[in-house]
C-alpha cells in the first residue's frame, strides 16, 4: 500500500505543475467571456442577446478548429520525450501555418452569418446587431487559433505556467478594453456591441503575440522553424487532430441542440438550462486542464519508451479528475439554491419558475460531474496515446445515439420535459466516460506490450536532426 501511495505521489508531482496552470488558464478564458457579457449587458437585453449568440457562434466554430490544432501537444510531447526538441519546434511551426490557413475560411464564414441568419427568419434588427459583433470579433480568429498552437507547445515543454500568466493578465486588460471601446472612454468613439467584439479580437491577437515572443526570445531547446518534412507533419497533425475536433463538435453540438430543444419548453426552462450549463462548464474547466496535462504526460512517457510510466500517468490523471469532480458534485448537491442565487434573484417572483426548474437540473448535473470529469481526462489520455478516431466514434454513440436520443424520448414522448432532456445528457456522459475509460485501459495494455510505437515514422522528416 505504501509503495502504491508513493508511486501515486510521484506521478502527482509530475502532473500537477502542468495541470494547475492549464486549469487556471481555462478558468481565465471563461472569466473573459463573463466580462464581455456583463459589459454588454449595460447596453440592454437586445445587445446582450446579440452578443451572446454571436459569441456562441464564434467560439463554437473557433474552438472546434482550435481543437484540431491541439494535436500539436501530444506530437510535440512525444518528440520531447524522445529528446527530439527540434522536431517539437517544427511541429509547432507547422501548426501555426495550419492556423493561418484555417483562419481564412472561418473569417469568410463569420462575414456572411448575418445574411444567413436573416435568411432563416431572424428579425432584421437582431441579425444586424449580431453582424456588427461578428464583423469585429472575426479578426481575432488568427490569434485565437495561433494561441491554441503555442499553448500546446508550451504545455508539451512543461511551461504551462506562461499560458496561465498571459491569460490572467488578459482578463483585466479585456475588461478595460471593453469599457473603453463599448462606451467610448479615453477619447475613443462609443462602438457599442462592436466594441466588445474588437476588444476580444485585440486581446486574442495580443495573447498569441506575447506567447510567440516568449518562445522566440527563450526557445528552451524548441526553436520554431519549418523543416523539409512540413507536409508529413501537416498529415500527422490533421490525422490526429481532425478526430479531436470531431469529439469537441459532437459534445458541444449535443449541448447546443439540447438548448434549442429546451427553448421549445418555454423561457423559464431555457433560462434554467443556461444557468446550469454555465455553472457546470465552470466546474468542467478543472478536469479539462487535467486532461490537457494528461495528454502531455502520457505522450512524454511513450516518447521516452516508458509505457508502464505512461499507464501510471493515465490512471493517476483519471483518479485526480474523478476526485476533483466529486468535490464539485458535493457542492452542487449541498447548495443548489445558493448556486441559483449567483445568477438570479431567487426571491423575485419573476424568477420563481426558472429556479423551480434549475434546482432539479442542478441535482442531475451533480450526478454526472464525476462522469464528465472522467470522460474529459480519458479523452486527454487517449490523445497522448495518439488514439483519437475510435474515441470520436465512441463519443458519437454516447452523446447522440444514447444521450440525445434518450433525452428527447424522455422529454417529449414520455413527457418529462426539461428534466428528461438533462437525464439524457447524464446518460450520454456516463456512457462516454465508461467507453473511453475502457479504451484507455486497452491502449495502456497495448503500449506495455509494445504495440504502440514511441515515435511515429511520419513525424521523422528525412534529414531532420534529433536536436
Amino acid at each position: 500500500m505504501s509503495r502504491t501511495c508513493s508511486v501515486f505521489a510521484v506521478e502527482l508531482r509530475a502532473l500537477l505543475p502542468i495541470a494547475a496552470p492549464l486549469a487556471a488558464a481555462n478558468l481565465s478564458n471563461m472569466a473573459m467571456g463573463l466580462t464581455n457579457a456583463v459589459m454588454v449587458g449595460y447596453l440592454g437585453g437586445a445587445a446582450l442577446s446579440a452578443a451572446g449568440l454571436g459569441g456562441g457562434l464564434y467560439f463554437t466554430i473557433g474552438i472546434t478548429c482550435q481543437s484540431v490544432l491541439t494535436a500539436v501537444a501530444p506530437l510535440a510531447a512525444r518528440a520531447i520525450g524522445a529528446r527530439r526538441h527540434r522536431m517539437a519546434g517544427e511541429i509547432a511551426a507547422t501548426g501555426l501555418v495550419l492556423a493561418i490557413v484555417a483562419a481564412v475560411p472561418i473569417i469568410a464564414l463569420l462575414s456572411v452569418l448575418e445574411r444567413l441568419l436573416a435568411a432563416i427568419g431572424y428579425e432584421p434588427g437582431l441579425a444586424a446587431e449580431i453582424g456588427r459583433y461578428l464583423d469585429a470579433i472575426r479578426w481575432g480568429v488568427p490569434g485565437f487559433l495561433a494561441f491554441g498552437v503555442l499553448r500546446a507547445l508550451l504545455a508539451a515543454s512543461a511551461r504551462a505556467r506562461l499560458v496561465m500568466i498571459v491569460l490572467l493578465t488578459a482578463v483585466p486588460a479585456n475588461a478595460a478594453l471593453n469599457w473603453a471601446l463599448i462606451f467610448g472612454h479615453f477619447g475613443l468613439p462609443p462602438l457599442g456591441i462592436a466594441g466588445s467584439g474588437w476588444s476580444t479580437a485585440l486581446i486574442q491577437s495580443l495573447m498569441s503575440l506575447v506567447l510567440a515572443a516568449v518562445l522566440l526570445l527563450v526557445p528552451h531547446h524548441t526553436p520554431m522553424r519549418l523543416g523539409r518534412g512540413m507536409w508529413r507533419l501537416i498529415r500527422d497533425i490533421l490525422g490526429l487532430g481532425l478526430p479531436i475536433g470531431g469529439i469537441i463538435a459532437l459534445e458541444t453540438g449535443v449541448f447546443m441542440t439540447t438548448g434549442i430543444l429546451m427553448g421549445l419548453l418555454g423561457t423559464a426552462a431555457l433560462g434554467a438550462h443556461q444557468l446550469v450549463i454555465n455553472f457546470a462548464s465552470l466546474c468542467f474547466m478543472v478536469p479539462l486542464g487535467i486532461g490537457q496535462a494528461a495528454t502531455v504526460r502520457v505522450a512524454l512517457e511513450i516518447g521516452a519508451k516508458r509505457p508502464a510510466e505512461a499507464s501510471r500517468a493515465a490512471y493517476v490523471a483519471l483518479a485526480l479528475g474523478a476526485g476533483v469532480m466529486a468535490v464539485a458534485a458535493l457542492a452542487i448537491w449541498v447548495a443548489p439554491l445558493a448556486i441559483c442565487r449567483l445568477y438570479v434573484d431567487i426571491d423575485d417572483p419573476v424568477n420563481r419558475d426558472l429556479v423551480a426548474i434549475a434546482v432539479p437540473l442542478l441535482l442531475i448535473a451533480g450526478l454526472f460531474q464525476i462522469a464528465d470529469g472522467v470522460q474529459a481526462v480519458a479523452a486527454g489520455v487517449l490523445r497522448g496515446y495518439r488514439d483519437t478516431t475510435v474515441p470520436m466514434l465512441l463519443a458519437a454513440i454516447g452523446y447522440w445515439g444514447i444521450g440525445f436520443a434518450g433525452g428527447w424520448a424522455l422529454a417529449f414522448p414520455l413527457g418529462h420535459g426539461a428534466v428528461g432532456l438533462w437525464w439524457g445528457l447524464a446518460l450520454g456522459l456516463l456512457t462516454v466516460a465508461v467507453l473511453l475509460t475502457l479504451r484507455v485501459w486497452a491502449c495502456a495494455r497495448s503500449a506495455e506490450r509494445g504495440a504502440i510505437a514511441p515515435i511515429p515514422v511520419a513525424t521523422q522528416p528525412t534529414g531532420l536532426s534529433a536536436g
